[in-house]
């Protein structure tokens, strides 16, 4: 997986250190489990990149660090500590500790003795590490609620938005007691007790899945599903504890009916088999093609493997919609409750780079967020919408700025932004209301790179561009907190364009936030390459800029309005 560093944390000064992204190139992580004295020994391995800015690379780890090697050469454990970066309990970072070049290739090694990790240790199903008496547990224990849960509680490993793949050797010693191994990588018993499991390069912190019990405590079910979109042949694994009463022929079968009816509306599953643990326990906790649950949240569960680890939360502030939307499909997906201004706001996505924790008003607030949604597009609208974000996006990050960009691009539901602005961002009203509008000289153009240069180039067909704006917020205005542009390309014509109608539905979307009174910025958007018309086309480019009661009149025409744009060109 290349590196993408479009949802990472910007760069931030912590502790006196220029703190920012890298790119895990590969992760490989040597495991020793010592049945006879409940121990264990990790040695990791990391290579990565650092991203654009020169700096302190972050990573995260929440097990005692024994030594550091950076390229080979010994650094002071002391280098890695964990670091407040005032986001609460357990969501600290750690940093490499000396400054690296951007774009840099470097290799972290770790050892640590491994033991339950240093994180927030709520919920019903917590992550274990215990052995007695030849008889090894290990359950990686995610969670999105408790903070410090995800790949990061037992190996190096990075925020949510980077993808990467990542290796585990696995051998227990000190028993001749078999065990077994439950995972949604991909594993080779390569010795007694011993395994190596590699998980794929789309997987983010959030996604993998890791049982450890002996073999006499479990019981196992496997059968195939034939899908009937991607018409693959996909192997359902179903586990439990020996004396657990979930009934796994039942469970089987009835995984493999979600799996059809989620593929049949949203689109083809990811992964080549559906690994489920019935933990015994309350709830349930989704990984990539994975589950650890109880029997009553299975649906629920099963439902992530399309929005939460198909389409992943490129970041934890984001991870309210895979929990919004799933809770509103529990409810059957056809409610609808408009919205209403009057209700105090409710902030589900704080924008926080180091938010460690989804809110717990995800479910109930969110839901009734997308009951709004449905309320003005229609429910059988919103599904289709979700249906080709899932089918664009799925194995990929997604922020809540890119669901309410396709939202708004797709359906031409302008008001949106007024949503999102007031019970998604939280924010309140603006006052005075916030006007924005296109700045002159140049108020659009194209670039062929994100790179902000305000000097107009053709757009080159069969290759990504991006469209630039220029937008202002009025000089007696209130701050605007958050606003959105949306560019869309037409074939010109000699007819002057008319909003909404020649507006929509838009190629592209981007959202801005924190936009002080009389101040401009350039924004831009990618123009992906299949979108960009043949060579030789004259198009139009069509823009409108949005904000909480600041949207473009009805009817008008570019001339008529300096919150809708227009700029005419031909395609290289």
């Amino acid at each position: 997986m290349s590196a993408d560093f479009t949802n990472a944390p910007p760069p931030t000064k912590v502790g006196g250190l220029r703190a920012v992204p890298m790119h895990i190139r590969d992760l490989r992580a040597v495991v020793t489990l010592d049945a006879a004295t409940g121990t264990g020994t990790v040695e990791a391995t990391l290579d990565y990149v650092v991203g654009p800015h020169t700096g302190s690379p972050i990573f995260d780890l929440r097990q005692t660090v024994q030594t550091c090697l950076i390229d080979g050469v010994k650094l002071d454990v002391a280098k890695i500590a964990p670091r407040d970066v005032g986001a609460g309990p357990y969501s600290s970072i750690r940093l490499i500790g000396v400054e690296q070049t951007a774009g840099s290739a470097h290799k972290l090694n770790l050892t640590c003795r491994l033991a339950t990790p240093d994180a927030d240790l709520g919920g019903a199903y917590p992550p274990v590490l215990h052995g007695s008496n030849g008889r090894i547990r290990w359950s990686f224990g995610m969670s999105d609620l408790f903070a410090g849960r995800y790949l990061e509680a037992w190996f190096p490993s990075n925020l949510p938005f980077d993808q990467f793949p990542w290796t585990l050797e696995l051998r227990i010693t000190g028993t001749t007691t078999a065990h077994s191994l439950i995972t949604n990588g991909s594993a080779t018993v390569v010795g007694a007790n011993a395994w190596s499991v590699r998980f794929p390069d789309w997987f983010t912190t959030m996604s993998s899945l890791l049982e450890l019990r002996p073999s006499d405590a479990l019981l196992f079910r496997s059968s195939t599903v034939v899908l009937p979109v991607s018409r693959r042949s996909v192997v359902v694994e179903t586990w439990k504890p020996v004396g657990g009463q979930d009934n796994l022929p039942g469970l089987n079968s009835r995984i493999g009916t979600l799996l059809a009816e989620n593929e049949t509306t949203y689109g083809p599953f990811l992964a080549d088999r559906f690994v489920c643990f019935f933990h015994g326990a309350g709830g349930g906790m989704e990984y990539a093609g994975a589950a650890t649950t109880s029997a009553g949240a299975l649906s629920h569960e099963v439902f992530h493997s399309w929005f939460a680890r198909g389409i992943t939360p490129a970041a934890q502030s984001d991870g309210w919609w895979d929990e919004a939307y799933t809770s509103f499909r529990d409810d059957g997906d056809t409610m609808t409750e408009p919205f209403d201004f009057t209700l105090p706001p409710v902030e589900l996505c704080s924008r926080k780079p180091f938010q460690r924790t989804t809110p717990a008003s995800a479910y109930d607030e969110g839901s009734r967020f997308f009951r709004g949604v449905a309320q003005r597009l229609g429910a059988g609208r919103l599904r289709t919408l979700m249906g080709e974000l899932y089918r664009s996006r799925r194995g990929t990050p997604l922020s809540t700025g890119e669901l309410e960009a396709h939202l708004i691009a797709r359906s031409g539901a302008t008001d949106l932004v007024d949503a999102f602005h007031r019970f998604v961002y939280g924010f309140a009203e603006p006052t005075p209301d916030a006007r924005i509008e296109f700045v002159t000289a140049p108020a659009l153009w194209v670039r062929r790179a994100a790179d902000g240069i305000a000097t107009q180039v053709n757009p080159k067909a069969g290759k990504d561009n991006w469209i630039h704006a220029r937008v202002r917020n009025g000089a007696k205005a209130g701050p605007c907190r958050h606003f959105v542009v949306t560019f869309t390309v037409r074939t010109a014509t000699t007819t002057p364009p008319t909003y909404p109608a020649d507006f929509f539905p838009a190629q592209t979307v981007t959202v801005g936030f924190d936009l002080a009174p009389g101040r401009w910025r350039t924004v831009s958007a990618r123009l992906p390459a299949a979108l960009v018309p043949t060579r030789g086309t004259r198009i139009s480019i069509l823009a409108s800029v949005h904000a909480r009661r600041s949207h473009p009149a009805s009817g008008t025409r570019v001339r008529e309005q300096a919150s809708i744009a227009q700029r005419d060109m031909t395609i290289d």
